[in-house]
């Protein structure tokens, strides 16, 4: 790209409103996942402020745009002009000039924004002086002209652009409420997708655009953990307008789904829990009279189970359960709803508590398996290293969980090298050595080698009994495998019987010595 700056706020403009009167909304939303799949794969721009781009599609495609009179801008592909390879240079230059892509995207609208933008009497200048409710106020203001499209991955896209771009301005934000900026700037797209999920019948396809958002907001929680620890101490007025601000939405949640709850668990975890003791506990007292007050006028399961988190965050164990209780829907709700729980438990290293919770939960994870259970059987598995007498209790639930714990039975068998038990299993499900990967069975050839002679005797039975050549030849593989298990133990004259005896017995099966004789096992 030239050294020469291809936009200034007043080519922006104008830019845009080009946009406005020679693309439509169609061909604008496919440009922007052209930029979004970043299919521009080359980008020149002249002195002259003409922009020479390369555009991968079913073919590749070479655009020219006249920046200064879009009307005489050209691409090599079929429609030629205002089409969506253009609109998807367009993009991505505004994005390395530091202009959001969105705005192209919904440029009618935004010319529409701007026009209006006094009235609204709305400056970024304004934002440190707002609280976090402002902040939301201020982004829906900001917003406004994007409209919701069916596919909430897409519309999501749309408004992190534009409200990323307020970054880029001239905020007098201080470190902490840049940080706290960011975290609602994200805060708030979850409620806006919340919002058109509540108007609208949403496809399961649409909707996990949301679970995507509260995923992406609890990593972000995690990775920038140092960052606000080193800024605690000026946190306090915006720590809590934004407690505030989750309860709030945590109140107004519908469904069961639960996921305000855990981005406010989520917070605690990464941003108040890491602090030093004194001043955890002195939050979790204030949110947890907070919440008090505020169950009062909207008993909902999220603010109950805040609470009783609030109580194990002090080690009021016993009560954080009885809380849970108390709201009368504890067997009701999804499992992931009890996984802060024992995170924290596991996290403080508590093990018999944990144990304790493991138990008292375990009914509600019984079912199919599901990532909320394998996070469930770790902290098991964790809690049975640390903790002696979680060994016992941890077989039980497991047996009471089948059929559905099988797999995980095996996993912790074989993770605990009791290999007797877990061959025994392969045994009962019908399962053979192919069934597994070589390097599965290594540790066991080395350990305790005699204990998979039933496992391959029972799976070459089953081969030969299917009478066709495929499997012919895998019983001679898992023979030839077989004979070194022999060997291993010191055992090859009983293989030698073994071996003569197997070649008598099917000696009709032409195809199966024929297989025999080309793996060497038949003279």
């Amino acid at each position: 790209m030239s050294a020469v700056p291809a936009l200034n706020d007043e080519q922006w403009s104008k830019l845009l409103e080009q946009v406005a009167k020679t693309y439509n909304e169609v061909t604008l939303s496919r440009g922007f996942n052209y930029f979004k799949q970043q299919r521009v794969e080359t980008l020149i721009i002249s002195e002259d402020r003409v922009v020479q781009a390369r555009v991968t599609g079913s073919e590749d495609y070479k655009v020219t745009l006249h920046l200064d009179k879009l009307t005489s801008s050209s691409c090599s592909c079929p429609v030629q002009s205002s089409c969506k390879h253009m609109a998807a240079v367009m993009m991505e230059l505004a994005d390395r000039m530091g202009y959001p892509a969105s705005q192209i995207v919904n440029a009618k609208h935004h010319i529409r924004r701007t026009a209006t933008a006094s009235s609204t009497g709305f400056t970024l200048k304004q934002l440190p002086d707002m609280d976090v409710f402002g902040w939301q106020e201020a982004l829906n203001q900001y917003t406004n002209y994007i409209k919701p499209t069916y596919d909430q991955g897409i519309y999501a896209d749309v408004l992190r652009h534009q409200v990323q771009a307020l970054r880029k301005g001239t905020i007098p934000f201080t470190d902490i409420d840049r940080i706290f900026f960011e975290l609602h700037q994200e805060l708030f797209i979850v409620r806006k997708i919340k919002e058109q999920n509540a108007q609208n019948s949403i496809s399961s396809y649409t909707s996990f655009a949301l679970y995507r958002i509260y995923d992406e907001i609890h990593a972000w929680l995690k990775q920038k953990s140092a960052e606000f620890s080193s800024m605690f101490a000026d946190a306090g007025v915006r720590l809590g307008q934004t407690l505030a601000y989750l309860r709030q939405q945590m109140a107004e949640e519908s469904g069961q789904k639960y996921l305000d709850y855990g981005i406010y668990t989520a917070l605690w975890k990464h941003w108040i829990a890491p602090q030093p003791q004194p001043e955890a506990n002195h939050w979790a007292s204030l949110e947890i009279d907070a919440l008090e007050k505020q169950t009062t006028d909207s008993h909902t399961t999220s603010l109950t189970a805040a609470k009783a988190f609030l109580y194990l965050q002090q080690s009021r164990n016993s009560e954080a359960w009885a809380a849970l209780e108390a709201s009368g829907k504890v067997n009701k709700v999804p499992v992931s709803l009890y996984l802060p729980f024992l995170s924290h438990l596991h996290d403080t290293r508590n093990w018999p508590d944990l144990v304790d919770w493991l138990m008292k939960s375990a009914t509600y994870f019984y079912g199919q398996r599901t990532k909320e259970l394998d996070a469930y059987m770790g902290y098991w598995k964790e809690a049975a290293v640390h903790f002696p007498e979680a060994e016992n209790q941890m077989w039980k639930v497991l047996e009471e969980m089948l059929p559905h714990s099988s797999r995980i039975i095996e996993e912790v068998l074989y993770e605990q090298r009791k290999w007797k038990p877990w061959v025994e299993m392969q045994i009962l499900h019908g399962r053979d050595p192919l069934h597994h990967r070589v390097s599965v069975l290594q540790p066991i050839e080395k350990e305790a080698p005699d204990l998979l002679l039933p496992l391959y005797h029972q799976a070459i039975d089953q081969y030969v009994t299917q009478k066709n050549r495929h499997d012919y030849k895998l019983a001679v593989k898992l023979l030839k495998r077989l004979e070194k298990v022999y060997k291993k133990i010191k055992q090859a004259e009983r293989w030698d019987r073994f071996l003569s005896g197997f070649i008598e017995r099917y000696s009709r099966l032409r195809a199966l010595q024929e297989e025999l004789k080309k793996g060497k096992l038949l003279e």
